[in-house]
C-alpha cells in the first residue's frame, strides 16, 4: 500500500490560491488508533474561515500544510491491536475531538479525566483542524482516529448523513447545557445546519413549540421541514424580537438557542426575546466583543449559558446520543446535505459552500470513491 494519498491540501494561504489537490503523506497508525478510508466530508463554516483568512492566525505554521475536514465518515481499513471491537470494513462515523486520554498525555488534565474533553486544558486536538496537531481530516482519502472516537453505523445511514453527526452532537450538547422539554416554548436563532439540527433535537426532546429565524428563504424552508412551528424570515423590515414577543403574547420564550455567531448582536436580541427568568444558550462563534444589555439581563434574571462543541452528558457521550438519533430516524440529515461533489470537483464544492446565498447551500459534502 502506498505511503501517499490524494488530498485537498491547504498551505495556509487564502482561498483559492492556498488550496490544491495533490499527493499528501498517508497518516501512520498508532497504538489504540484506527486507519479510516474517508467516504464523505462536510465543508463546515469553520473550514471556510480558515481558508478565507479570518482564523488563519490560530493555526501554527508548523502544522501546515494541512488537510481539513472534521465532519467525516468512512470505512475502517486497519485497526491497531489495542483497538478492540473494530474490524476492516466497518462503516463508522468519526468524532474528531481528541483530548489528553486519547493522546497519552501524563498526567491528563482534570476536564479530560471527568469526560469534559471539549475544554481540555492542554489543547484539544481535532482530526481535520490543525490547531494543536495536524491530523489529516476528511478532505483526504485517509485519516487516523482513536478507537474511542469511532461509532459504527447501520447500513441504512448514508456516509454523507453520518458526516454531519458532528453538527448534531453540538445540538445534543446545547440541550444538556440548557435543558428544554415538554411545555416549553423556545426560539432558535439561525437556520443554518446547526440551527436545523437544534430544531430537530428540541422536537425529539418533546419541546412543545419551536420558533426559528432564517436569513434566506431556502433556510426558512429547511427550518420548517426540521419541525419549526413558525419561521420568522429576516429581512430589512423584520424585528425578530418584536415578532417573538407577538407570538408569545408579549411574554417571551422560555429559552433561546443561538446558532449565528459572527459579528451579530443575536445574544442581546435573545435576552430581549426571553421571558423573565428564561435562558439563552450560545453555540455560535463570535468575532470580537459584542454588545449586551447587562442591566436588562439582570432585571429579567435571564441566564446566559455557553455551549461549546460537545463531550459527555451524564454517563453517555453526546456523539453516541447523536448517532442514535440519526440511526433511529428521529433526526434526518438527508435534506440538510443539499450539495454532493466527488473529490475531483473540490473547487466547485468549496465555491458552493462559500456562495451560500447564491447556491442555496445548507451543507456541501465531498464524496470519496469506495
Amino acid at each position: 500500500m502506498s505511503d501517499m494519498m490524494k488530498a485537498v491540501v491547504w498551505d495556509g494561504g487564502r482561498w483559492p490560491e492556498g488550496v490544491a489537490l495533490q499527493e499528501f503523506p498517508k497518516p501512520k497508525l498508532r497504538p489504540g488508533w484506527v486507519l479510516i478510508r474517508n467516504r464523505a466530508a462536510g465543508i463546515c463554516g469553520s473550514d471556510l474561515h480558515y481558508l478565507g483568512g479570518q482564523t488563519r492566525h490560530l493555526v501554527p505554521d508548523e502544522n501546515l500544510p494541512a488537510v481539513l475536514g472534521h465532519e467525516s465518515a468512512g470505512v475502517v481499513v486497519e485497526a491497531s491491536d489495542e483497538a478492540a471491537g473494530l474490524s476492516p470494513g466497518d462503516r463508522v462515523a468519526v468524532e474528531p475531538l481528541h483530548g489528553c486520554l486519547e493522546l497519552g498525555r501524563v498526567p491528563p488534565c482534570p476536564p479530560c479525566l471527568t469526560g469534559q474533553y471539549h475544554v481540555c486544558q492542554h489543547g484539544l486536538t481535532h482530526v481535520g483542524i490543525p490547531l494543536v496537531e495536524m491530523l489529516p481530516g476528511g478532505y483526504g482519502e485517509y485519516s487516523i482516529v482513536h478507537a474511542s472516537r469511532l461509532f459504527k453505523l447501520p447500513d441504512h445511514v448514508t456516509f454523507e448523513a453520518a458526516a454531519l453527526i458532528d453538527v448534531l452532537a453540538v445540538g445534543v450538547h446545547a440541550l444538556a447545557v440548557g435543558p428544554s422539554g415538554p411545555g416549553d416554548t423556545v426560539a432558535v436563532l439561525g437556520s443554518g445546519v446547526i440551527g436545523i439540527d437544534l430544531i430537530q433535537c428540541l422536537k425529539a426532546w418533546g419541546v412543545t413549540t419551536v420558533y426559528a429565524t432564517a436569513k434566506y428563504e431556502f433556510q426558512a424552508a429547511a427550518a420548517a421541514q426540521a419541525g419549526a412551528d413558525e419561521v420568522i424570515r429576516l429581512d430589512k423590515d423584520t424585528d425578530s424580537v418584536e415578532a417573538i414577543r407577538e407570538l408569545t403574547g408579549g411574554c417571551g420564550v422560555d429559552a433561546v438557542y443561538e446558532a449565528v455567531g459572527g459579528r451579530t448582536d443575536v445574544i442581546d436580541e435573545g435576552i430581549r426575546m426571553c421571558r423573565n427568568g428564561g435562558k439563552v444558550i450560545m453555540t455560535g462563534i463570535f468575532e470580537g466583543q459584542r454588545p449586551v444589555d447587562l442591566l436588562q439581563m439582570l432585571f429579567k434574571e435571564v441566564h446566559l449559558l455557553s455551549s461549546n462543541s460537545y463531550s459527555t452528558t451524564g454517563m453517555r457521550r453526546d456523539y453516541r446520543i447523536a448517532v442514535d438519533l440519526l440511526a433511529t430516524g428521529r433526526v434526518s440529515h438527508e435534506f440538510a446535505v443539499t450539495h454532493r461533489f466527488p473529490l475531483s470537483d473540490w473547487r466547485e464544492a468549496i465555491d458552493t459552500a462559500f456562495d451560500k446565498k447564491g447556491s442555496q447551500c445548507l451543507r456541501a459534502v465531498m464524496m470519496h470513491e469506495a
